[in-house]
């Protein structure tokens, strides 16, 4: 199931609605749970969707950004400043 993202006007969502940020552009875009991947109005891009289950949080190692990971990858590119970031033990954020 694709769905066509938008930047949101409102702060929270109905629960039948989930967030996510664009990967590549940084839109707010909000999407019918249940999507597998939600396709950014702003920028065309498709965005695969993840359960929190799913992703895990590290600090970009040049700029501090929040980046948010599925769960095994090895490295995460900064959509800021496009560094990577190793993923280790010693990275994640809880």
């Amino acid at each position: 199931m694709e769905t066509q993202g938008a930047e949101l006007q409102s702060i929270s969502p109905s629960p039948e609605m989930g967030q996510m940020v664009c990967g590549t552009c940084r839109s707010l875009l909000s999407f019918q749970k249940g999507a597998l991947r939600v396709k950014c109005a702003s920028c065309q891009t498709v965005n695969l969707v993840l359960e929190a289950h799913q992703v895990g949080n590290v600090k970009c190692g040049s700029c501090s950004v929040l980046l948010m990971y599925p769960y095994g990858a090895p490295s995460v590119k900064c959509s800021c400043c496009h560094s990577i970031t190793e993923i280790g033990v010693s990275s994640i954020c809880n």
